[in-house]
């Protein structure tokens, strides 16, 4: 790149690194509140992929774009990455596509000042950016092909077949993200050994599986209600519920019964993501809050989910309230240095996610 070019480029990155912090908690409350525990100069890049990882959701969710156009956008999205010396203005046309959904709220927003976000990523140390280009790269080509195969749907829904379908699409979407943080924390951690980050790789996927399918459970109505279905067909016919029926109270005991199989598979990746946590060395105690506030929210909804009715009323999703999210916090703060305690805390969790 030209000096002038990369001038220009780092003379225009506090402005766009300035809206990327105030972009984040339009979007999610909740990452914005854990990001701040990283250490510079993870927090901004973390950042930086967490909104990447955002746009591409907003295509893949959005009520907004026909569903035809979904796979072409994602695809195009995907082939912005990594950086290549023309990458301002095939973003800009890119974010072109979103600038008649101004009213659509903030995710939208975030799409249609996506370059914003792209020249806060553009000045990060190469290191740093080629573990998050591979990663969106990755999800978004993932998606895509979700997309495609709801858009050729007779009926435009979106149904995974069966378990491997189920655990490919969570793969996807938050594997693809665990993966990306061991190695944005092995680049940056002097004490994360390669032998540790190997290990940590190897559970990253489960401990996205796990994340995952929290969310899909506690979302299960609202999604059934758009058209999507994540409940593997073969695995609701092992109950013999039709996935399409989860939400008919006259198969409510076999709903349960679906439910609370994915909660088992679900609570079996917190146990991984509780030994990936354990690797991460006790003295870089932001990276392993990092993680286990996360792991510790996800673990108290889903013990909500496998006891609350409500997890088959649409917009009436099982959730925790601020009270113990702040208790959450607050418990998971004083372990962090401990193994022991750790395993303690999360001992004590374990048997509310059993599903009776």
């Amino acid at each position: 790149m030209e000096w002038s070019a990369q001038h220009d480029i780092r003379s225009r990155s506090p402005a766009a690194r300035a809206f990327c912090r105030a972009m984040l908690p339009r979007v999610s409350r909740t990452f914005a509140l854990n990001i701040r525990i990283l250490p510079p100069p993870l927090r901004d890049v973390v950042l930086e992929a967490y909104l990447f990882c955002r746009i591409a959701d907003t295509v893949e969710d959005s009520p907004h774009l026909p569903a035809a156009e979904k796979p072409g956008r994602l695809e195009a999205y995907g082939r912005l990455f990594p950086l290549a010396p023309d990458w301002e203005g095939r973003v800009t046309e890119w974010a072109a596509g979103f600038r008649d959904l101004a009213g659509a709220g903030p995710d939208h927003e975030l799409c249609r000042h996506a370059l914003a976000v792209f020249r806060a990523f553009a000045v990060e140390p190469a290191r740093l950016r080629a573990p998050v280009a591979e990663c969106v790269r990755d999800m978004a080509f993932g998606m895509r092909e979700f997309a495609a195969r709801r858009a050729a749907s007779p009926l435009g829904r979106l149904q995974l077949d069966d378990v491997a379908d189920l655990e490919h699409y969570c793969d996807v979407v938050a594997g693809t993200v665990g993966v990306m943080l061991v190695r944005l924390f092995a680049a940056t951690s002097s004490r994360l050994d390669a032998a540790r980050a190997r290990r940590m790789r190897e559970l990253a996927v489960r401990f996205g599986l796990a994340m995952q399918l929290v969310n899909i459970l506690k979302d299960v109505a609202d999604d059934s209600g758009r058209g999507v279905c994540y409940v593997p067909r073969t695995l609701a016919a092992r109950y013999r519920l039709d996935p399409a029926a989860i939400l008919d109270p006259r198969h409510r005991d076999a709903a349960w019964a679906v439910v609370r199989d994915l909660a088992t598979r679900a609570a079996q990746g917190l146990d991984a993501a509780v030994a990936f946590t354990l690797l991460i060395p006790r003295r870089d105690w932001r990276l392993r809050l990092f993680c286990l506030w996360p792991l510790f929210l996800a673990a108290r909804t889903l013990a909500r989910v496998v006891h609350d009715e409500r997890v088959f009323v649409p917009g009436a999703r099982p959730r925790i309230d601020r009270h113990e999210v702040r208790r959450c916090l607050g418990e998971t703060t004083l372990a962090a240095f401990s193994d022991s305690a750790i395993r303690w805390l999360y001992d004590r969790r374990r048997p509310a996610l059993q599903a009776g």
